[in-house]
This record gives C-alpha cells, sequence and structure tokens, in this order.
C-alpha cells in the first residue's frame, strides 16, 4: 500500500497560503535612498548555464570626489551586459534580466546630476539621470557593480573626452612662435581668420565626437564576458554624442552560473560577429569558517571551506563554455579537486538554450539559485535537504547529460521551463561515488521536468515545481523506482527574502512504496549592511527508506547574522540547533567568512 506522508500536505498548504499573503496588486513605490542596499545576496537562478531568476539591483550610493560626482550601482550577479544611451536632457543606463524593488522618483542628489529615476521596464531596470550643464559620464564596470562618474569636462583626462589639438603637430611644429589673433589682424584679413577658427572649433569637435563613439565601441567590443569579470572591467566612455547609443547585447540568464557571454553591438543594434581566438575569464569564490559543536567524536576547529574557480570562455556569438573547478579538504585533511560543472552551451533565443555536460540539476530552487560559492548564500549553511551528495546529501544534485531550457513563448506569468536527460544518481554501491561522470552503472536514464513561473505584477515573486524520474539499480537489491517532485515558492527584493521548499522523494520496489519529505522556510530582512535570518528545516527519511537507511528524521531552527564588511567580503554567524531520531539534540555554532576576488 503506499503511504503519502502528512506533512507534505500541510507543507502544500503553507505555499499556498505564503502565496496568497505575499501576492500585492503592485510593488510598492520606494526612492533610491529609502531602499537599502542588497549587496550580499543571493546569485540569479541558473541552470547548468542558464539562470531562471533575475538579478535585483540595489539602490544606488552617491559620493562626492574631487573627480565629480561618483554613483554606485550594485546588484547580486555581475553586470557586463549593461548598455547606456544619452540624448538631450537624460543620460541613461538599461540593465536587462533584473529586477528592483525601487520604482519612481528616487531622492538621490548629487552635484553632477539634478534627480534621478529608477523604474524597471520589462524584464530590464531602467536607471535615468539628468546631468548638469556641462558634465560626462564615465562609466566603470566591475563584477558586480557599475560606477558612474559625472564629471565636469575640464576635469576629464581620458582619451575618449581628453581635449583635442585643433591642429596636427606637424603644422603647429612649423607655425610661428606667436600667431597674431583675430582683433590683430587688418580688417581685411579679420573675417577669414574668424572663419577659420569657428571652421577649426567645427572640426575639433567632430574629431572628440568620433574619438567617444570609435573608444566606446572598442571597450565594448574588448570587454569581457558579462558573467565572468575578474577585478575591474573595461572603463567605457559613456559622454557619447547626444543621440547615440553604445549597447552591450546581453544573453537573458548572465550572471554567476551561467556563461553569460554575449556580442557586442554596434551603435545601430546590429550584432558584431566574433572574432579572435576564446578568452577564458577567471572568477574565485571562497570562505574561511569555525564550528563548534556538542556532537559526540567532533572538535572545535577553524577550517578552510571551498575554493571555487568560476570559469567562462565566449567560442562565438551563439556557443560559450561555463566550468566551476571545487577544491575542499576533506575530514582528512587533505585536498579533493573536482569538476563540478562542466557545460557547452548553445544559446538559440530566450526561448530555447541547450546545454551538454555536468551541470546542477533544477529540482527546486536551491540548487540552482545558490551554486558553490558562499558568498552569494545568506545562510552559513545549505538547507539539509539540499547538502551534497557527498556531504550525505540524498538528492541527485548534480549530473552528466543535456538539458535545455528557456522561456515559454506567449506564455503568462513569464513561464519558464528546464528539460534535463542524465545518467542519474549511482545506487550499485555505497562505496561508489554518487555523481556518474564518466560511466553509467545501467542503461536508464534519469529525466527532469521543471516550470516556474515569475509574474511580472509581483516582482521578486517566483513559484514552480519540478518533477524528477530514475531507475535504481543496487547490487544485492531489489530495482528502485525513484520519484522526485519538488514545489518552491520564493519573495525576494533589496529588503526581505523568503525561502519556501519542500521535496518528496518516493522510492518504488516490487515488495513497497516508501516515501521521504524535506522541506524548509527561510526569513530575512535587510538593514543596511546587516541581514539577520531564521531557517526552520524538515528531513524526515523512514527507517529502512532503499538507498538511504540511516539519514533518518533531523528538524529543527536556525538563527543567524550576516554582515557585509565589504561589497566583496561577508561575515556570518549561525547557531543550528537539531533534534535527530534516536540521537542527542546537536547544537552547532558556525563563524563564516565568505568573499569573492
Amino acid at each position: 500500500m503506499k503511504h503519502h506522508p502528512r506533512p507534505f500536505a500541510l507543507a502544500t498548504s503553507a505555499l499556498l497560503l505564503s502565496l496568497s499573503l505575499l501576492a500585492p496588486p503592485a510593488v510598492r513605490a520606494q526612492t533610491v535612498r529609502q531602499a537599502a542596499a542588497n549587496l550580499g545576496g543571493p546569485s540569479a537562478l541558473a541552470n547548468g548555464a542558464t539562470h531562471a531568476r533575475r538579478r535585483r539591483i540595489v539602490a544606488p550610493r552617491v559620493a562626492e570626489t574631487p573627480d565629480g560626482t561618483r554613483v554606485t550601482v550594485a546588484a547580486d550577479a555581475p553586470l557586463g551586459d549593461y548598455s547606456t544611451s544619452r540624448d538631450s536632457e537624460l543620460f541613461r543606463v538599461l540593465i536587462p534580466q533584473s529586477e528592483t524593488a525601487l520604482n519612481g522618483d528616487g531622492a538621490l542628489r548629487g552635484r553632477g546630476f539634478d534627480d534621478a529615476r529608477v523604474e524597471a521596464e520589462g524584464d530590464a531596470v531602467r536607471l535615468s539621470f539628468r546631468p548638469a550643464p556641462d558634465v560626462t559620464v564615465r562609466v566603470t564596470q566591475g563584477f558586480n557593480r557599475l560606477d558612474l562618474l559625472f564629471a565636469p569636462r575640464a576635469a576629464q583626462t581620458s582619451p575618449a573626452t581628453a581635449p583635442v589639438s585643433p591642429l596636427p603637430a606637424a603644422l603647429l611644429s612649423s607655425a610661428p612662435a606667436a600667431s597674431p589673433t583675430p582683433a590683430a589682424l587688418p580688417d581685411a584679413e579679420r573675417g577669414a581668420a574668424e572663419l577659420l577658427l569657428r571652421r577649426v572649433t567645427e572640426l575639433e569637435a567632430r574629431v572628440r565626437e568620433l574619438e567617444s563613439r570609435q573608444n566606446g565601441a572598442t571597450a565594448a567590443h574588448t570587454a569581457p564576458d558579462a558573467a565572468t569579470a575578474t577585478t575591474s572591467h573595461t572603463e567605457t566612455a559613456a559622454a557619447a554624442p547626444r543621440g547615440t547609443n553604445a549597447r552591450a547585447s546581453n544573453d537573458p540568464h548572465a550572471g554567476h552560473g551561467d556563461a553569460g557571454v554575449a556580442a557586442a553591438t554596434q551603435d545601430n543594434g546590429v550584432h558584431d560577429e566574433h572574432t579572435g581566438p576564446p578568452r577564458l575569464q577567471i572568477q574565485g569564490f571562497a570562505d574561511l569558517g569555525f564550528r563548534a559543536t556538542n556532537e559526540p567524536g567532533r572538535t572545535s576547529s577553524f577550517g578552510l571551506g571551498q575554493l571555487d574557480l568560476f570559469l567562462t570562455s565566449r567560442l562565438s556569438e551563439k556557443f560559450s563554455v561555463l566550468g566551476e573547478l571545487i577544491v575542499e579538504a576533506g575530514e582528512d585533511n587533505a585536498f579533493n579537486f573536482e569538476i563540478h560543472r562542466l557545460l557547452l552551451r548553445y544559446q538559440h533565443s530566450d526561448h530555447l538554450a541547450l546545454s551538454a555536460g555536468r551541470y546542477h540539476t533544477a529540482i527546486g530552487y536551491f540548487n540552482t539559485a545558490y551554486h558553490h560559492g558562499a558568498w552569494f548564500q545568506t545562510a552559513a549553511n545549505r538547507p539539509l535537504i539540499y547538502a551534497f551528495e557527498s556531504k550525505g546529501g540524498i538528492l541527485p544534485l548534480h549530473n552528466v547529460g543535456l538539458s535545455a531550457q528557456g522561456r515559454v513563448p506567449r506564455a503568462p506569468w513569464g513561464l519558464r521551463y528546464v528539460v534535463e536527460l542524465g545518467n542519474g544518481r549511482a545506487a550499485r554501491s555505497p562505496q561508489d561515488r554518487a555523481v556518474q561522470t564518466s560511466v553509467d552503472e545501467n542503461n536508464g536514464k534519469a529525466f527532469n521536468v521543471a516550470l516556474f513561473a515569475r509574474p511580472r505584477q509581483v516582482q521578486g515573486l517566483q513559484a514552480g515545481f519540478s518533477v524528477y524520474r530514475d531507475r535504481l539499480t543496487p547490487r544485492d537489491a531489489p530495482n528502485v523506482g525513484q520519484t522526485i517532485t519538488a514545489a518552491h515558492l520564493v519573495y525576494q527584493n533589496s529588503l526581505y527574502e523568503l525561502l519556501n521548499e519542500a521535496v518528496l522523494l518516493r522510492h518504488s520496489t516490487e515488495a513497497r512504496t516508501s516515501h521521504a519529505l524535506g522541506l524548509y522556510t527561510q526569513f530575512s530582512r535587510r538593514f543596511g549592511r546587516s541581514r539577520p535570518y531564521f531557517r526552520y528545516q524538515h528531513l524526515n527519511v523512514p527507517e529502512g527508506f532503499p538507498l538511504f537507511p540511516n539519514a533518518g528524521r533531523r528538524n529543527g531552527p536556525s538563527l543567524g547574522l550576516r554582515y557585509d564588511v565589504s561589497d566583496y567580503a561577508a561575515l556570518k554567524l549561525q547557531y543550528d540547533r537539531t533534534w535527530r531520531r534516536r540521537l542527542t539534540t546537536l547544537d552547532e555554532l558556525i563563524m563564516q567568512l565568505a568573499f569573492t576576488f
């Protein structure tokens, strides 16, 4: 007889109740100063090489410097695919595949501009500024931030804005030491001299315009890929002539966890063909921690976490490569090296992207929203149900095979899909590696389908489900039919984070059918650079459950605080209390410093 656990029904009801509470008629408008910054939040959702959640743009910050007014715009993922434009009044920055809780006139003020406006525009976020007279704007892009410098023209010293000599150097070297001014010339010659000076001034302005346009196009063409910035990306001269639009085409799912590589575009918006050999880009993530626990046999220890080297390279306008290399110390203090992701990706359109290689399985939300960089996630550790296979996790979080993902054409609520086909998880022996990277132990293949919606009416809301199916063949035991059903409801903006997920595992043999349930809820709110958070989680694997007979039942709360010590480093303090079936209650204190470089 099949038994469906009551906790799963309760979890489903809780998700539906949360959905009704989290669906306001519209996102409330906030000013730029009223919204709190969110620099250290999680990354955009990704499947293998495709993000499912838009980047979050947080409140800009302004600072007056000797060079001019500097505005810093930050996000929770790289911003290499931004574009700029300028007309007679406004300077605009467009950031595609992004979202923000800010909407409307901002209270941001500075000497270099009159006001600012941040607003959602479809799947993009647009920032508009009204520069002061005789002010030019220059944009510098780092990993996950943009620095806009509003500087007087006289202060500009970059090649794109430096004063241009009105005459060639060869002519200047042969000119008289003291050339007469038009006023000192005879009347007959004064008119011709004034006409010549006006002509020289017009030519000087034209040269500056051509240099600005050329430097902008060159910077866009040679800029590193959107998701692969290492330190400071190219400095783009954004003081383009009025009416021009220096844009960079965007991958619809740019960010960490994605190849995120984009073709540069000319001012006319036509894609510039990829030329030259591929360029490998590297981004690093790491963490250092301290753990104190009352678990028998364990001592309080400092420890290095994972060293995550995130690699991307663009092969052509449509093809890109993503790799994620992890170096981590085991219980024996020896370092282990593993390729956790390696994907070749073909981006046909926003409706279809194909990937081949090793990927993170799109089961639920967390596994493809938060990869191996601890800096992205709010908490110091992952929920119990999303523990990696090497840490005793019961879900097949890594797979090797093929995947397809994209937006469902003409579907409401921003509906997207993911379809995956891979080797699945090993089950023949507990000593085998869980991820079948090279050889599958049987001819059957694992299949996963996920659907999720991001309605524009409620910015920051995402809801969806996934169904995973595989056939496991353990040695000296009956074959197991495995079905994993997951559902999630997530709401995030610049201030709040609410994550809700439930996962049901169904293992069926000829003799019986068993179920295991896992769920968690996590809530946090940002106060400046601080983000306190609370999480409650529950994992119940019944005794004798096929393949995981000793997983047992674990549940309890976690209470923590994350503090962003800089834009690229976060300090976390977390306390976990876990009740365990037939075991002592576990208390654990975790301190973690996570950073990116």
